[in-house]
């Protein structure tokens, strides 16, 4: 089974931000400029001093005029690539613990296809806002669709909100049954002659052979987003970056969002027709 990548930029964020530290780290270390207070150029040759007390004309001086001296002042750059991997590095990690989290979720309702929202509360040790609000990032992958049912507390496979025709033998009075049913086992529908409740086990027998199913229609929001874009921003200007990663998600969420309350509303239709009827 492929490992689960929900945001994916914290893969790119902590690979960059680990090498832009370790390189400034490195590079502030090692150079010998930052230990002396002069730079020594003689013609192609170049070697290292401290004043020790003098001044730089009586350097100059003891050297004689033919020897170019510069004095190192403190390095700015690589002090701020070490900084900036740092900042890079600790976002891609809580970015990371935060998909985690997610994954989490994603895992759970994956093993039962539908689950109580206060029990994955329970089991997962997660808040439900967090958990109902992160719904539409596990909505964002492919294959994958859940909805939660408020009136119920459930959370449930998209797909078990659709109507299929089941038909089946009324174990209560023999006769054939033949009902439009969601396959979310929240609601079992009974038959229409004696009022016997159909057996969970053929809703559940439906639903394995429809999620099976290799050509069921996915339901998912395309953000747009460009890793290249994002790259290039990040090493020119890594704040801009940030601010393109936002923007990008943002609008993500917002279509996502409105294909949950359109699917929402059209099981809610679905389940006030099966009731009328």
């Amino acid at each position: 089974m492929a490992k689960k990548d929900i945001f994916k930029i914290d893969n790119y964020l902590i690979r960059i931000g680990a090498i832009f530290l370790i390189v400034g780290l490195i590079s502030f270390a090692v150079d010998p400029r930052n230990y002396n207070d002069l730079t020594i150029s003689e013609g192609s040759a170049f070697y290292f001093e401290n004043l020790n007390g003098r001044t730089v004309a009586e350097v100059q001086d003891e050297l004689g005029p033919e020897v170019e001296i510069t004095v190192n002042s403190f390095p700015v750059i690589r002090p701020l690539i070490a900084l900036s991997g740092f900042l890079l590095l600790i976002i891609g990690l809580n970015i990371r613990k935060k998909e985690n989290k997610i994954i989490s979720i994603w895992d759970a309702l994956e093993r039962t296809t539908q689950s109580k929202a206060n029990d994955l509360v329970v089991s997962l040790g997660l808040s439900k806002d967090f958990i109902l609000k992160n719904l539409k990032h596990i909505n964002a992958q492919q294959n994958t669709y859940y909805v939660y049912l408020s009136d119920k507390d459930f959370i449930v496979d998209g797909r078990l909100l659709e109507e299929h025709t089941l038909t089946v033998s009324c174990k209560g009075c023999g006769n054939s049954v033949s009902q439009k049913v969601m396959l979310a086992s929240i609601d079992t529908p009974a038959c229409q002659y004696c009022g016997t409740h159909i057996s969970v086990s053929e809703l559940s027998k439906m639903r394995t052979e429809i999620l099976k199913e290799e050509d069921e229609v996915t339901l998912q929001a395309k953000s747009g987003f460009s890793i290249p874009i994002f790259l290039v921003l990040l090493v020119v200007f890594w704040p801009g970056a940030l601010i393109y990663l936002a923007y990008k998600k943002r609008s993500s969420a917002k279509q996502i969002v409105e294909k949950m309350q359109d699917f929402q509303a059209m099981a809610k239709e679905q389940a006030r027709s099966r009731n009328a009827y």
